[in-house]
Order: structure tokens, then sequence, then C-alpha cells
């Protein structure tokens, strides 16, 4: 919509960026103070809501004392450019503002939103979101209250940059209290919030994550809390998935096995790496991780930021950056994280191409919610289905003895030496695999030694 074209504007109505006013009142600087928090808009004065021009009286210094009455109660200090337009003989006035650099603005104290065509009172959380996002700047930036270098543990810093320097050509040589104060860590003797919460000494309770095996949605069967430095937790969460999740071999015609897990691993290490990154740890609120037979549910305080929609996590469109910068960039430098707004998209498409269901997000409870879904009912797993398809982890201790009845069910007429092969194992050792499932009833051998064939019977032909 052109500026110079009022007619449009007024037929088009009350909009995102268009307010009406038949006067100039205090209702006219809220909507200014709004437009300056979003995205920029104008107020027309001598117009009713309807549309109809109206039109407003206006005196020798009426525009000199609407500014000024502006300018007094707005902070930072709103100037709108004015314009008087005629239309059918009635003057109407144009207040033009822009979004302002410096947000949030405020107007007697109350800091306004334009949502649609109307105005909305931001909250505390979004007036100091909006305050350290224009200024480039994080909660985990400040300094944190009652803590100093004392607090920080030096032998975690030191195992971070000797992660750090096995990945990278150009190594790090700088000595710990050297890496903290080049990444912006610590200030002097203070530590920032970000360095509490990556190098503690002591466990923070701010980073308590409650994570459980669910057999269903009331049902725990197992629950631990974590309460580590940052990337620790991420490891700790990452070992109990891994422990409670399916893990498969599939038997292929190479010697080597081919492991499989219930979910794609870098992608449930994305998620939770992303929880971790994105948490607002100012609320004090445990981060809850369920998981169950068939699917895991993540969920994480704190909203997406204004203007970043769920969508845009699908698509990889994230416009914003991470709630917590300097935890970020560690994660970064860690390698743990590629680049930032890239590592949903990843994710999904990695679950995508493991032939599981897209994961569903959604925002909950004040927080973001993930729930990834395992692709079959895991719950009814038994040794029948290693026979058919797979053999599980949890037949560890029989597991050449599962791999000779899998190949005995596809080719009855194998011989010893074949299995030798695929268990790469030598000749001598595999008949005596094969003379321990005769001994426990699990095959027999029909006909004749040079012309016979195996037959898996008992229990592991029924699929018990």
């Amino acid at each position: 919509m052109k500026e110079n074209d009022p007619l449009k504007l007024i037929s088009a109505g009350e909009s995102q960026t268009v307010e009406f006013k038949t006067n100039f009142n205090d209702s006219v600087i809220e909507s200014l103070v709004a437009f300056s928090n979003t995205s920029g808009g104008k107020v027309l004065m001598g117009v009713a809501d309807n549309g109809k021009v109206i039109g407003i009286n206006l005196g020798k210094e009426s525009i000199q004392q609407l500014l000024n009455e502006i300018k007094v109660k707005t902070e930072y200090k709103v100037l709108p450019d004015v314009e008087i337009i005629e239309i059918d003989q009635k003057a109407i006035v144009s207040l033009s503002i822009n979004e302002y650099p410096s947000k949030p603005i405020s107007f007697k104290g109350r800091y306004f939103k334009r949502i649609n065509n109307s105005n909305h009172i931001m909250s505390t959380d979004e007036v100091v979101n909006e305050y350290l996002k224009v200024r480039n700047r994080s909660w985990d930036m400040f300094l944190a209250e009652n803590f100093t270098l004392e607090d920080l543990d030096l032998e975690k810093v030191n195992q971070l940059i000797q992660k750090i320097n096995s990945k990278r050509e150009y190594k790090i040589e700088d000595d710990p209290l050297l890496f903290l104060k080049k990444y912006g860590l610590i200030q002097d003797i203070k530590i920032t919030n970000a360095g509490l919460l990556l190098f503690s000494r002591e466990p923070q309770d701010i980073t308590e994550i409650q994570i459980g095996l669910f057999e269903s949605d009331t049902m725990i069967k197992k629950s631990v809390t974590i309460k580590e430095n940052l990337l620790r937790e991420v490891e700790l969460v990452m070992d109990f998935i891994m422990s409670h999740i399916y893990r498969e071999y599939i038997i292929t015609h190479l010697p080597e096995r081919e492991e499989r897990w219930q979910y794609p691993l870098p992608a449930l290490r994305e998620f939770v790496i992303n929880a971790v990154i994105h948490r607002d740890y100012r609320k004090g609120i445990h981060s809850q991780f369920k998981v169950f037979r068939d699917k895991i549910e993540l969920w994480n305080i704190g909203k997406l930021p204004e203007g970043l929609t769920i969508e845009d996590l699908y698509k990889g469109n994230e416009k914003s950056l991470p709630r917590n910068i300097k935890i970020a960039d560690i994660f970064k430098e860690a390698f743990l994280i590629e680049k930032y707004g890239s590592g949903i998209k990843r994710a999904v498409k990695e679950i995508n191409d493991y032939h599981l269901p897209l994961p569903v997000i959604s925002e909950m409870a004040g927080g973001v919610n993930v729930i990834i879904t395992a692709s079959r009912d895991t719950s009814k797993d038994t040794l029948k289905d290693t026979i058919k398809d797979t053999i599980k982890d949890t037949l560890m201790t029989g597991e050449k003895e599962t791999v000779i009845l899998q190949k005995i069910s596809e080719k009855p007429t194998i011989t010893a030496d074949e299995l030798s092969k695929i268990l790469n194992i030598n000749l001598r050792n595999t008949k005596k695999y094969l003379s321990t499932l005769k001994e426990h009833g699990k095959i027999q051998r029909m006909g004749s030694r040079k012309n016979g064939y195996w037959q898996v019977i008992g229990e592991m032909k029924k699929g018990v």
C-alpha cells in the first residue's frame, strides 16, 4: 500500500499497520507505541472506525502540541512523521512511525504490540526478550549474581578445549581462563550465566532435567534426575534414551552385521541439544523427557520467539538467534551444532528418511513439546521377529546362535563352512554352536550328512 494513497488505505480498513481515530487522545499514542514495537504503521486521525472521513479541527499550534504530548508520554521518545491530508474538503492527520531500532517503547510505563488490527499489552517476558533481542544480547550473557571464578571447574573447561582441538585443524592454545575470557564467559573475577551453566563445580537447580521410562502416560517404570553442566547433560540424556530403546542387528549377505536403532540417533541428539540451548533458564522449571515403548516425548520450558512459527521450524526458516547466544556458541565450537536455524529441519529429514512418522512439534504449557513416534508397535516384539527379520540387542548372550537359527530358517541346506564365514569364526567353533543348539532341542539334522538339511524345531520354530 502506497503511503501517498490515503483513499486506498481508508477503504482497506484497519489492519496490522493502519489505525483510525476520530481525534487525538491517549489511544493514538498507544497505537503509535504498538506500531513502534512491531512493524511500524500509521494512525489516521479524523477517520471513524467504519472508515468514514469526518475530518478533524486543527488550530495553529495543534500539530506541535500533539507531537510534544507524544514525546513526553513515551519512552524512548516517539516522534512520528506528520502529514495533513484533505479529503472531500475535510482535514485528516496522518501520523506515521517506523519500527523502532531501540525497542521496546513504552507509553505511561506500559508496553504494547500490534496484532492484526488491535493493540495488546506485552507481558514481562515479551518486554525482556524484545530488549535483549534488539541489542543482540541474551540472558546467558549477563553476570551470574553471587558467583565468581571460584565456582567454575577449570578442568571441565580444559576437557572442552581438548575435545575441540581433536576436531580442529588449528588448535586452541589458550589456557582455560583465557578461553573463558575470549568467549565472553567471564568478566574479571565475575562469571556469566552461560559460564556457570557450562562449567559450574556444583550442580545448578535451574539445569534440572527429569527423564523417565514410561509404561503408559500415567505409569512410570524408572525416573532419573539430571543436574549437570549442559554439555554433560546432553550425553546423560542420550545414554538414558539409548538404554531404553530398541537396537536391532540386520543380517545381510555381508559378514558384518548392520546395526539399526529404533530411532535415528543423530536426530534424537539434535532435538535434545536444541532443548538444552533454547531452554528459558530464567523460569527455573525443569525439562521433562519421557521414553515410551513406541515414542519419545521432549518438553522444554520457553515459548517460540515472536514471529517464529512451528511451520518455520519444519522448513528451517528460523529467523531469530538462539535464546541463549553464548551457550549456543560453545555448542557450535564443540561441533555439536552446525549453524543456527538448520538443526530441526535436518532432524526432521533424518526421521523421515528413517521411514518414521514426522515428529509432532507443538507449543504447550509455556514451552515446546516434541513427540517422536516409532514406526511399529514394539511392545509386541518377541523372538519370532528376530527369526524373520532382525536380531535384537537383548539376545547378546546367544547372539551367534540366533544368527545360525536365522540363516537355517532362510536356507535349511546351509553348511557349517558357510555359517563359519557369516559368523566370522573358525569352523570348529561353528560346529560347537550347532552341537549346542541340537542338544537344547532348537535344531535337528534331517537326512544324511552329505545330502540332508537342518530344521528349526521346538520353541524357536513356534516363534516364542
